[in-house]
C-alpha cells in the first residue's frame, strides 16, 4: 500500500470513529429525554347491566330483520360517539337511535356490547364500583357507559404511544390529563367518601409552575378569555402549549374530570371567591389511567416510593369489589 492510501486509510479510520461517537451521543441524549413511567392497570369497570326479561321478549318480538337493522343502528351511533370520546348515556343514546318506545334498553345494549367486542375488540364498560358508590358522584354518571380498547399493553406501553402518538396533539391531551389527575391527588382536598377535589385557582396556580405559558389565574367569569373558550383552539400549534382554559372544558364534557361549584359547605377549608370550582377525578380518567397509575406517576416524579396508604386505600376498593362479584356470580 502506498504512503497516500495509507494516510487515507487511517483518516477514514478516524472519520468512522469519530461517527461512531456522535451517534453514541445522540442515542445517549434521546434515551435521557425519553422520560420512562412504570404502567399500571386502570380500574375495573362494570360490564353491562343484566339485561330484564321483558326487554329481551320485547326484542325478539321485532323480527330478525328489524332486530338486526335496530342492533347496527346502535352500534354505529355508540360507535361514533365513541370516536369522538363522547360520553354515552344509555336512555338517552337509544332513544337517539329512534327505539326508545320499543321498551328493549337492557336487551339491545348487551346485543351491541357483543358487537362491539366480537368485531372491534372494544367492550362497553360502565364506571368502576367504587365510584358508583360515591355519594359525591351527581347521578347523571349512575348510567354512563364508555366503550374501552381491550388490547392488551406492554410493559412500556407501546400500544397506547402508538396510539396517541398519531396526532401529536392527542399525546398532549392525554399527558395533561395524567398531570391533573397528579396534582388532584397529591394537592386535592380528601372528603369522607375517598374521592380527592381540588380548587381551579390551586390547579391553574399549580400548573403555572409546570409551564409559565400557561395562564396563573383561571378566566374570570364573563371576561372575553372566559367566552372565547368554545371557539378557542384546544393546543397551541406554533409552540404546541396546551390551552388549558379550552381543554378543561372539553375534559369534563369528556368525563375526565367532574366539575362542580365551589361551597362553603364542599369546601371549607380556604375562603371562596365568585365563580370559584372545584374539580376531581372523572369515570373516564378511573377507566383509562386508574389511580395506581396516578400515585405511581407521582412518586417517580418527585424519585420516591409510591404512597403506601394511597396504594392501600386502591386495593382495599379492588378486594371489596371482587368480593361483591364473588356474590353476585354465585346467585
Amino acid at each position: 500500500m502506498s504512503r497516500r492510501a495509507s494516510k487515507r486509510s487511517r483518516r477514514q479510520s478516524k472519520e468512522d470513529f469519530e461517527d461512531d461517537d456522535d451517534e453514541e451521543e445522540e442515542q445517549e441524549e434521546s434515551s435521557q429525554n425519553n422520560i420512562m413511567f412504570s404502567q399500571q392497570a386502570p380500574e375495573a369497570s362494570q360490564s353491562v347491566q343484566t339485561e330484564k326479561m321483558s326487554d329481551r321478549n320485547n326484542l325478539e318480538q321485532m323480527g330478525k330483520v328489524a332486530r338486526d337493522n335496530a342492533v347496527t343502528s346502535l352500534s354505529r351511533l355508540i360507535l361514533f360517539k365513541a370516536l369522538e370520546r363522547e360520553p354515552i348515556d344509555r336512555l338517552k343514546v337509544v332513544k337517539e337511535a329512534g327505539l326508545g318506545f320499543y321498551r328493549v334498553t337492557s336487551a339491545i345494549f348487551q346485543e351491541v356490547a357483543d358487537r362491539l367486542r366480537n368485531v372491534f375488540g372494544f367492550e362497553l364498560r360502565r364506571i368502576p364500583k367504587y365510584m358508583e358508590d360515591r355519594k359525591s358522584l351527581p347521578a347523571r354518571f349512575k348510567d354512563r357507559y364508555y366503550v374501552q380498547n381491550s388490547a392488551a399493553d406492554t410493559s412500556d406501553g407501546a400500544h397506547s404511544k402508538a396510539i396517541h402518538s398519531v396526532h401529536s396533539g392527542s399525546s398532549i391531551e392525554r399527558g395533561l390529563i395524567l398531570l391533573i389527575n397528579a396534582l388532584i391527588f397529591c394537592k386535592g382536598e380528601s372528603r369522607s367518601d375517598g374521592s380527592r377535589w381540588i380548587l381551579g385557582r390551586d390547579l391553574y396556580r399549580l400548573l403555572h409552575r409546570v409551564d409559565d405559558s400557561i395562564p396563573e389565574d383561571p378566566p374570570a367569569q364573563g371576561s372575553a378569555r372566559s367566552k372565547a373558550q368554545p371557539k378557542a383552539s384546544r393546543i397551541n400549534e406554533s409552540n404546541m402549549t396546551p390551552n388549558v382554559d379550552a381543554l378543561l372544558e372539553q375534559f369534563v364534557h369528556w368525563d375526565y374530570f367532574i366539575k362542580e361549584k365551589a361551597t362553603e359547605e364542599n369546601f371549607s377549608t380556604q375562603t371562596l371567591e365568585e365563580g370559584d370550582v372545584l374539580y376531581t377525578m372523572g369515570p373516564r380518567s378511573a377507566i383509562e389511567i386508574g389511580r395506581k397509575q396516578i400515585i405511581h406517576f407521582c412518586a417517580e416524579i418527585l424519585d420516591e416510593a409510591p404512597c403506601p396508604t394511597m396504594l392501600k386505600e386502591v386495593e382495599v376498593d379492588m378486594e371489596e369489589e371482587e368480593q361483591e362479584l364473588e356474590v353476585y356470580m354465585d346467585e
